[in-house]
């Protein structure tokens, strides 16, 4: 397989597990989410957040050359000292109701647990290209993903202040070159048999729908 191949074949895959397709953010769209189920997210998906530093972290090292400057250019927009993003994630949380304890004390549920775990050993034991497309295949949906989030929590549940809307307004225009940065990369550099990158960016997408999962339920998401 070519990488010209490739990339329409990640493109699909993306598209056939996108996280907006899911009960979750299906539900967020149409503002039937409660309070409740809005903070559990909060709680449980920091998780992913403030572990996707430490995934960069992990595949710079493994790097070198433009695909190094790549991982580090993304990794410093992460850890922005004037609003690092799981400083901004907080700040989310907070406005929905989650003492600061909650969110970085919580428990982690089986689903959130798997997707950070998922990602954290892609990026630091898989080839590189196998890590790239798992990137690709999360920080692609993200803007349309923030883009909607806004949406949503400005329409149905009441969270307009630009401060705990910073971190979906920031990743909006950020993950827009991020997704341009990792389709070029592999477009450039990957050749070959290409089953192997395929199939991690499945367990990649599986890993992302099952940290959804793991906290949507009728129970949580009823609207109170």
């Amino acid at each position: 397989m070519s990488n010209i191949e490739l990339i329409p074949l990640l493109d699909s895959a993306i598209a056939a597990k996108n996280l907006l397709k899911h009960p979750f953010y299906q539900d967020w769209q149409a503002g039937k989410l409660s309070r409740k189920a809005l903070q559990l997210y909060a709680s449980q998906y920091y998780r992913h957040v403030e572990a996707f530093p430490a995934h960069l972290r992990v595949l710079a090292a493994r790097t070198d050359g433009d695909l190094r400057r790549l991982v580090e250019e993304n990794l410093a927009e992460e850890e922005d000292p004037n609003g690092s993003h799981p400083k901004l994630w907080r700040d989310f949380a907070v406005a929905l109701g989650v003492p600061e304890d909650d969110i970085t004390c919580c428990p982690a549920l089986p689903g959130t647990q798997a997707v950070v775990q998922t990602y954290r050993e892609i990026c630091g034991d898989r080839p590189v290209a196998e890590a790239v497309a798992a990137l690709y295949a999360y920080e692609s949906q993200v803007p349309e993903i923030a883009t909607t989030k806004i949406e949503g929590l400005k329409t149905f549940y009441g969270v307009t202040n630009p401060e705990a809307l910073a971190y979906f307004t920031v990743h909006e225009e950020a993950d827009r070159a991020h997704r341009a940065a990792w389709r070029n990369w592999l477009a450039q550099h990957v050749n070959g048999d290409s089953d192997e990158i395929m199939a991690t960016t499945d367990e990649a997408l599986n890993a992302l729908w099952g940290a959804l999962d793991a906290v949507h339920c009728p129970q949580a998401c009823a609207q109170n």
